[in-house]
C-alpha cells in the first residue's frame, strides 16, 4: 500500500510539473558608427550617455551622464518602433527598456539631439 501512495504522489508531482522550458535571452551591443571591426560590446558610451545591458533581467539601460535637451531614442527593428522616448533629460536620469519578451534578432537604438542622428547602436538578442 506504501508502494501504491508513493507512486500516486510521484505521479501527481510529475504530472503538474512545467514541461515547457524557455531559453534565457542575452543581449549584446556593438556600436554601428564605430570603424571597430572587433564585434559586439558589453557596452556603448557616447559624450552624454551610456548604453549598458542587464543579463539577468535582460534590459538595455541607458543613463544620461550629463543635461541634454531635445533627446529622442528609438529602438527599431525592420522599420518597426519598438521604444521610443522623446525628452529633456538631465544628469543621472535612466531609461531602461526590458526585452526580456521581444523575438531574438538585431534591433537598433537610434540616438538624436534636435533631429540630428548623434548615433547608431545595435543591439543583438539571442537565445
Amino acid at each position: 500500500m506504501k508502494k501504491v501512495i508513493i507512486t500516486l504522489i510521484s505521479f501527481l508531482v510529475l504530472a503538474y510539473m512545467p514541461t515547457a522550458s524557455f531559453a534565457k535571452k542575452t543581449i549584446y551591443i556593438g556600436n554601428q558608427t564605430s570603424s571597430e571591426p572587433s564585434g559586439p560590446r558589453r557596452g556603448a558610451e557616447i559624450d552624454f550617455l551610456t548604453v549598458d545591458v542587464d543579463q539577468e533581467s535582460c534590459e538595455l539601460i541607458i543613463t544620461l551622464t550629463d543635461d541634454v535637451q531635445n533627446l529622442e531614442l528609438y529602438l527599431t527593428k525592420n522599420g518597426v518602433t519598438y521604444e521610443e522616448d522623446e525628452l529633456d533629460g538631465v544628469s543621472g536620469q535612466t531609461m531602461i527598456y526590458n526585452l526580456e519578451n521581444y523575438e531574438t534578432g538585431e534591433y537598433t537604438l537610434t540616438i538624436e539631439v534636435d533631429n540630428v542622428i548623434i548615433s547608431m547602436i545595435s543591439v543583438i538578442l539571442e537565445e
